[in-house]
């Protein structure tokens, strides 16, 4: 099966009709068998929020037995709750798992995924254009979708170990508090969010059995090939081979230094040794500076010639 993901800033179509069929998705959430770390529960806490644009995807998505959802080309994969519903024919979203239908609640909770191409940081500035991306494709959308709130963000790690971004958002549709946990995955190349979408109730715990605990087992078993890219990784190898070329230069200097001056100790007590060693022929053949001045009268023996003064004219 392949389809056509349009995935524009943050994987939200700007079309009508899209929207209206994404709103149906977004009024839901995602849940999933947990043995790992909990989720952490929502915070209030206002965060402010840039739209970073998304390539057109095209996947074949294929299901191995061993109970993880594949997207072929882009090498994503994650775990998928027992019995729930896949599908990859949602405009604007790789996929989206669906949860069985609960018949006391007119909303079913989903996980989304979008694949994008292009790396995302993970960074405090990764992290506010996250929050911003968000704001500005749901907290911007108007219609029934009301009352849009960021609650609160942080880093966090996914089974494997890697580090992804988590943002938690709230708003009000229909008159129906709901909650959305967003976690983002990233790599030199390509990055990509799951959307985990419920009534906010559900929200309230975060054990294993528990709508939250299940979604978030399946949310961090998600894994993207890569490694999570470095915004200066660059100039920082640069910058370390530079310090390293610097202390490298520097102790070459000071040994070179070093040696110099114990060559030039060692010449200077060699001469020395030199001299000792010769002083008998010192005191013997003295140089002529130190031979002893004659006591004979160097002066004119005979009186001076009187000068006598000229007469005037």
């Amino acid at each position: 099966m392949t389809a056509n993901k349009n995935l524009q800033n943050f994987g939200i179509p700007t079309a009508a009709g899209t929207i209206a069929a994404l709103l149906i998705f977004i009024s839901t959430g995602a849940v999933a068998e947990s043995n790992k770390s909990k989720a952490p529960l929502p915070v209030v806490k206002g965060i402010p929020a840039i739209a970073s644009s998304a390539a057109e995807v095209t996947e074949e998505i294929v299901t191995n037995t061993d109970g993880r959802i594949h997207i072929a080309s882009s090498g994503f994969s994650m775990m998928t709750p027992p019995d729930w519903k896949v599908r990859n024919n949602v405009p604007g979203l790789s996929l989206v798992l669906e949860a069985h239908e609960d018949k006391l609640s007119k909303y079913r909770s989903t996980i989304q995924v979008r694949l994008a191409q292009g790396p995302r940081y993970l960074d405090s500035v990764g992290i506010s254009d996250f929050q911003e991306e968000i704001t500005e494709k749901l907290g911007k959308e108007g219609g029934s979708l009301k009352e849009f709130t960021i609650r609160n963000s942080e880093v966090v790690r996914t089974d494997e170990g890697r580090e992804a971004l988590l943002v938690y958002t709230g708003f009000n549709m229909n008159g129906v508090d709901l909650l959305q946990a967003h976690l983002m995955l990233s790599s030199e190349n390509q990055h990509v969010v799951v959307t985990y979408t419920n009534l906010s109730d559900k929200f309230e715990s975060n054990a294993a059995d528990a709508p939250l605990g299940i979604a978030w087992a399946a949310m961090t078993s998600a894994q993207l090939p890569g490694k999570n890219p470095q915004r200066f990784a660059g100039p920082i190898q640069i910058a370390a081979l530079a310090g390293i070329l610097t202390v490298f230069m520097a102790v070459l200097l000071t040994v070179r230094n070093a040696l110099a001056r114990k060559a030039y100790a060692q010449a200077g007590t060699g001469a020395e040794s030199d001299m000792n060693m010769n002083g008998d022929n010192l005191n013997t053949n003295p140089p002529s500076s130190l031979m002893a001045i004659s006591s004979e009268d160097l002066l004119e023996s005979g009186s001076p010639v009187s000068i006598e003064p000229r007469q005037a004219a």
